[in-house]
């Protein structure tokens, strides 16, 4: 059966080990105390503050906005940073070694590892600060460095901005070039166009005068047909009345009337008076038949002269209606490619525009110091007075609990040791007798 330890045997053994504990402890206290005294160098730190202005993006590019506006928005503008990425930043490589440089240490003893080792970066929480710390054991370099990195890493940071600005202001000036070619080709297409005769203009001039003339031809038909209506109304009547009219008319005259009869007569009785009271009948023609004739004539004259007029009217709408057509076919084959052509170089001049704002922008960008303008230094660093490490009273106080959990483990140990024997020594005393 396994035997129950209780607690008051716990305490019991550990009271029975107090010295061993106490020593333990003492000797912890007293050798940590020693180092952190004596032995361990103490070390300082410096600390500078920069306030930030984070890189955001602007208005996002319209949905409605073509690929060209989105891509030259987004290289014309400063790459987006934040705080973080401003943080990450300040133990860059390139700014570590410009610092060496500047402060012209020794490499051995500040190589970049151990340089990165003693900053510290940390972005102050719900502000845009920065807080650079730097750790060394001579207070005065450990300042040095702090003063010495912050303004190295604004202008790390605008020569790396203005670089890759200049490399987008670069790449939009070659497609400007492009983009220009492209322009003028398409002016020189549509100039060509324009230049050609029976242009879009001057085909619907001509479509215009022909619909005019149509309409001028269709009024005058109009009027004929008017004029036409009435002249057959007048023949008509003309006709009716012609019909009523005798072509001629039975006439008693005296014979003395009739000079030819009177002659006659004269000359068999060689007196006229003896032919005073003779009569002769004759015929003579009606005038007014004979003007109604006239007037029937002439009516039938500019009956037909209105038909006439009429089938060469028609004849001129139907020519004249091919024509149109013709040229409306025309227009239509024309119209689609100026069409084509006009859009084709309002686009590239769209194009060409765009390129050359955003070219404007990005060089504008480029020649600007974006670490002055959004990274100032707020607070320099000092040369600290007192160390931050060690900590010897947090050392002690750790040394002495570690102390006591050692002492209580060997006082604990021994006690097991020396239990765990006494059995295996009485059995070996029993086997000898």
């Amino acid at each position: 059966m396994e035997e129950e330890i209780t607690l008051r045997e716990l305490i019991e053994i550990v009271l029975k080990g107090k010295w061993i504990i106490a020593a333990i402890t003492i000797t912890a206290v007293i050798i940590t105390g020693i180092f952190s005294f004596f032995i361990i160098s103490p070390t300082y730190e410096a600390r500078s503050t920069l306030m930030v202005s984070p890189l955001v993006q602007g208005n996002a590019p319209s949905r409605q906005d073509s690929a060209y506006d989105t891509l030259l928005s987004y290289l014309s503008q400063y790459p987006q940073m934040t705080l973080e990425t401003y943080r990450v930043q300040v133990t860059n490589p390139h700014i570590l070694n410009q610092v060496i440089d500047e402060l012209n240490l020794n490499r051995e003893e500040y190589s970049l590892n151990t340089l990165r080792n003693m900053i510290n970066v940390e972005a102050i929480k719900d502000t845009n600060l920065i807080r650079i710390s730097v750790k060394d054991k001579d207070p005065e370099m450990a300042a040095r460095i702090a003063n010495t990195l912050a303004p190295k890493y604004v202008d790390f940071l605008s020569a790396t901005l203005q670089e890759q600005m200049g490399k987008s202001a670069a790449y939009i000036q070659n497609q400007m070039k492009e983009e220009e070619k492209n322009l003028e080709t398409a002016t020189e297409e549509l100039k060509n166009f324009l230049a050609q005769p029976q242009n879009v203009a001057e085909l619907q001039k001509d479509i215009d005068a022909k619909l005019e003339l149509i309409t001028q031809f269709k009024t005058k038909l109009i009027e004929l047909d008017v004029e036409e209506k009435a002249l057959k109304a007048s023949l008509e009547s003309a006709r009716a009345s012609l019909a009523k009219e005798p072509k001629y008319l039975e006439l008693d005259k005296s014979i003395l009337d009739d000079p030819v009869m009177a002659g006659l007569a004269s000359g068999k009785t060689g007196d006229m008076s003896n032919a005073a009271g003779l009569t002769v009948k004759s015929q003579e023609i009606n005038e007014n038949y004979t003007l109604l004739s006239a007037k029937v004539a002439d009516l039938e004259v500019a009956l037909a002269g209105i038909a006439s007029q009429k089938t060469a009217l028609v004849s001129n709408i139907q020519k004249t209606q091919a024509e149109l057509e013709q040229l409306q076919a025309t227009l239509a084959k024309k119209q689609t490619e100026y069409n084509r052509l006009q859009q084709q170089y309002t686009i590239a001049q769209e194009t060409y525009n765009t390129f050359l704002q955003k070219y404007q922008e990005a060089r504008i960008t480029t020649s600007s110091k974006i670490g002055d303008a959004n990274i100032m230094i707020v607070s320099p660093a000092i040369v600290p007075d007192s160390p931050v490490a060690p900590k010897k009273m947090l050392n002690m106080a750790i040394a002495m609990v570690l102390g006591l959990m050692l002492g209580v483990f060997v006082v604990f140990f021994m006690d097991y040791w020396k239990n765990s024997a006494e059995p295996k020594s009485i059995k070996n005393l029993s086997q000898s007798h």
